[in-house]
């Protein structure tokens, strides 16, 4: 797998890099974190994240950043900031239990002042070519309920053979990847919600 994914152009006309995840990335999820307003965490990570320590936050941002390629695939979207400093402003992934599985759960979050722009929907386009790449025929995500937009941006997309369960006051969804590795990969959490 190639690690530079190329540029994608916002809707504003702004560049973002996409590329994949590297092992030194962590400081970067740790700055996309802080830089999602609370909403954003509790509905991504469906808990209040308010109150983590910075220690636990670290932890798990070195372990996202540490992937088995054959399990655990990360695209992330970065910016060069004024100060010439490297930024993350989204990030795609999936991971499925062992590398033979043939379904993977997906998430994607992106910075608030990034949003609404494309830029979800084009990380997960991405992500499905890389999950087809493996052998992966479906994706997988967990939402929350009250995630009005993101459910209407699902809806939207028009998908094809999508399966959707609601338990425990989220919905599970299961769509096919399709051939074409474009629209139907664009199905969980376009632009809402996992560093």
């Amino acid at each position: 797998m190639t690690d530079d994914l190329g540029n994608f152009s916002l809707r504003s006309g702004q560049e973002v890099r996409l590329r994949l995840i590297q092992k030194e990335d962590a400081a970067l999820l740790v700055d996309l974190f802080h830089h999602l307003s609370p909403e954003a965490k509790r509905l991504r990570f469906s808990l209040y994240t308010e109150k983590l320590p910075e220690e636990r936050i670290w932890q798990e941002a070195i372990a996202l950043s540490d992937l088995n390629p054959q399990q655990h695939v990360a695209v992330i979207a970065t910016i060069t900031d004024e100060e010439a400093h490297e930024r993350a402003v989204g990030v795609a992934r999936f991971v499925r239990p062992t590398p033979h599985d043939t379904e993977a759960e997906v998430a994607v979050v992106v910075r608030d002042d990034f949003q609404r722009k494309g830029l979800g929907r084009h990380l997960l386009n991405v992500l499905g070519l890389k999950a087809r790449d493996l052998g992966i025929r479906y994706f997988s995500a967990w939402i929350m309920n009250e995630n009005i937009r993101l459910m209407k941006l699902i809806k939207s997309m028009e998908l094809k053979n999508v399966e959707s369960d609601i338990r425990h006051g989220q919905h599970k969804i299961r769509v096919p990847i399709s051939e074409e590795g474009s629209s139907q990969s664009g199905q969980t959490s376009p632009d809402n919600h996992t560093p």
